[in-house]
């Protein structure tokens, strides 16, 4: 129970796991950054609004994936 009680009061433990949680809520912008998606601002948006419901982040991820990259426009 001691480990448990200093890993709750350890500074570094709560800035990472808020930083975790940060990128696995920017998750679908950052796999839209990273493919190359044309219309990024709509993914953005998209997961920053619909990303706080239970259904807008899946949502947001599966339009990273599905959304055109500029190099299918060729």
């Amino acid at each position: 129970m001691l480990e448990v009680d200093a890993l709750a009061h350890s500074y570094l433990f709560w800035i990472g796991l808020i930083l975790l949680l940060v990128v696995l809520y920017l998750l679908p912008t950052l796999v839209g950054l990273l493919r190359g998606v044309e219309n990024v601002l709509l993914l953005v948006a998209f997961n920053f609004f619909g990303g706080l419901t239970c259904i807008g982040w899946p949502a947001a991820l599966f339009l990273a994936f599905a959304l055109p990259t500029r190099h299918d426009r060729r």
